[in-house]
């Protein structure tokens, strides 16, 4: 009995720190529970073994996987390159995804200048309501780059449809690599109603190690209650912030932001993703 007693005011007074920090946008770590999946089993998930892409469980989100033109992504303007989406982006090696940001600086005739990268989705072809998804993956070392893990809807945008029929969560962004709070990544949540645009946001959890250079692990659990959100396992929130009741689809994507100050570290800036699981309650 008292270990259960320290137990709750332990995570009492960690709750309050964490909310502490999200209220304020302080840098913080993953200090909460760790997360329990009794009564889950893994109903789905992706280890990438093999030398390419499960196309039975993937398909390109912006990225035309079955053809070599180019999708563009924006234009280049007020000061940053042109992106584009391209299937050469995406590579399955040493039991791993690649998805990988480069840069062409237009010599090549098929190769206008500016950013290539490529991103996942899982739509028409697997969508889910609730349970706990994960990741682990090394994030690109890309400034102004954008490694994500998240899952979306098809009626996400859709301002005709009530939020609780989908909306966006992301899992994780990593959106802070060459800046004051590298080493942290975000998990938002996004959805869109008759009066706008609404959103919360996490920044700034900081991952133990480093991240573009160590594997680590993103992870939800999505329930009727809410999200709670988790880095190597522990919790870093919880919220019932736009709560969806509707299925989504997984993302896994990698570009550059059109930001001025755009860069990688070498030839390629890489999102690696050792896997991706799915965990349901048993039925």
């Amino acid at each position: 009995m008292p270990n259960k007693v320290f137990s709750r005011i332990y995570y009492f007074f960690i709750g309050i720190i964490m909310s502490f920090c999200l209220a304020f946008d302080i840098p913080m770590h993953a200090i909460g529970p760790k997360v329990d999946l009794t009564g889950y089993e893994l109903v789905w998930n992706d280890e990438f073994e093999g030398d390419s892409l499960d196309r039975t469980k993937w398909r390109g989100h912006g990225t035309d996987l079955d053809s070599d033109a180019l999708v563009p992504i924006y234009g280049a303007e007020n000061g940053h390159e042109a992106a584009y989406y391209s299937r050469e982006c995406v590579n399955v090696k040493d039991g791993n995804l690649i998805l990988s940001i480069r840069h062409s600086d237009g010599s090549e005739p098929a190769k206008p200048a500016g950013w290539y990268s490529a991103s996942l989705d899982t739509d028409g072809i697997k969508d889910f309501t609730y349970g706990y998804f994960e990741c682990r993956a090394k994030l690109a070392k890309a400034v102004a780059g954008n490694s994500a893990f998240w899952l979306n809807s098809r009626v996400a945008y859709d301002t005709s449809v009530p939020y609780q029929e989908g909306n966006e969560i992301d899992i994780m962004e990593s959106m802070c690599y060459g800046n004051s709070h590298q080493g942290s990544v975000e998990n938002n949540i996004h959805y869109f109603d008759s009066t706008g645009h609404k959103f919360l946001h996490a920044r700034w959890v900081i991952v133990d190690g480093n991240p573009y250079e160590e594997f680590h692990t993103y992870g939800v659990k999505w329930d009727t209650s809410g999200y709670t959100f988790y880095v190597d396992g522990k919790e870093c929130r919880n919220t019932d912030f736009g709560l969806a009741s509707g299925p989504e689809y997984i993302v896994l994507s990698n570009y550059m932001r059109d930001f001025k100050t755009q860069s990688i570290v070498g030839d390629s800036a890489d999102f690696v993703v050792d896997y991706v699981r799915v965990y349901q309650l048993a039925q």
